[in-house]
């Protein structure tokens, strides 16, 4: 529209949100007491092993379960080392088309196929970025690593006001965590292109358990996700892209140990969780 009614609707609205006039009322949702009471029982049954973050995006309506209660990131942490990437390409620094050395002790078989395929042809950073979030490859991970250092990571949690992300153990909360999903959704680290590459990325992502059991796969889901079986932890984060109402959805979960049994039942709760975000959010 032109910029006469933007004034106008300044003039009218002045002290609200200028996304209330592109967001229909029924768009945000504040009502979420079935899943509120839902997640409360969750919260008393598991108060040490479980920390979930649901955002309604429109309203900011929220609900946290276990809100300091941290966890080991496990490959969550990859997506804060795709976004520092990203960043030395927006800076000049590195180009997508720049070819990383990759040495012997970088290849590992524990996620992702690059390992399959490393030694074959060089390997630049955009292929090692789509790598390191569609596949949660671990060679990736190991070969960025190389580029990033711990000042990397404090000027990135710094900038964005996460200074609470990590503890001294580098365990997160999922409250914490889901903050750095509206970093990239609100695009205020990134260029918009490069938040939104990233959020593709994690929107193909190859793994389909956990909290893409509860989500349609008509709707976009744009997430990481990240298991650990030395901390017996699974975990997954994302923004559910239900059109004209986004949520935002970060479960994290320490199991009894790596079993199998305890897998499918961390599985069937992730799935639980999502059906039901879903459900109060469509």
């Amino acid at each position: 529209f032109g910029a006469g009614k933007f004034h106008i609707i300044l003039g009218r609205y002045s002290l609200l949100d200028p996304a209330r006039e592109y967001v229909a009322p029924e768009n945000y949702i504040t009502n979420l007491q079935s899943l509120r009471e839902y997640l409360h029982d969750l919260e008393v049954k598991y108060p040490d092993t479980i920390s979930i973050y649901y955002e309604q995006i429109n309203s900011g309506s929220n609900i946290s379960v276990n809100k300091n209660v941290r966890l080991f990131p496990a490959s969550l942490s990859k997506l804060v080392q795709a976004i520092l990437i990203t960043k030395k390409v927006e800076d000049g620094i590195w180009s997508w088309e720049k070819v990383l050395p990759v040495s012997s002790t970088d290849i590992s078989a524990d996620s992702g196929t690059l390992y399959k395929t490393i030694g074959d042809k060089p390997v630049t950073v955009g292929q090692l970025l789509e790598e390191l979030i569609v596949n949660s490859d671990n060679t990736a991970q190991n070969v960025f690593r190389h580029y990033l250092n711990f000042d990397d990571y404090i000027s990135f949690q710094q900038t964005v006001g996460l200074e609470d992300l990590y503890n001294e153990q580098g365990f997160i909360s999922a409250k914490e965590y889901t903050r750095i999903l509206r970093v990239l959704y609100t695009s205020n680290f990134l260029k918009s292109e490069n938040s939104q590459k990233i959020l593709e990325y994690m929107s193909k992502a190859s793994f389909s358990d956990y909290l893409s059991k509860g989500v349609p796969e008509s709707i976009k889901f744009a997430h990481k996700y990240g298991e650990n079986k030395d901390y017996h932890l699974f975990a997954d984060s994302g923004i559910v892209y239900i059109p004209n109402k986004p949520y935002m959805l970060t479960v994290l979960i320490k199991g009894k140990d790596s079993s199998p049994e305890t897998r499918i039942w961390a599985i069937g709760l992730m799935k639980d969780v999502s059906e039901r975000a879903y459900n109060v959010s469509k």
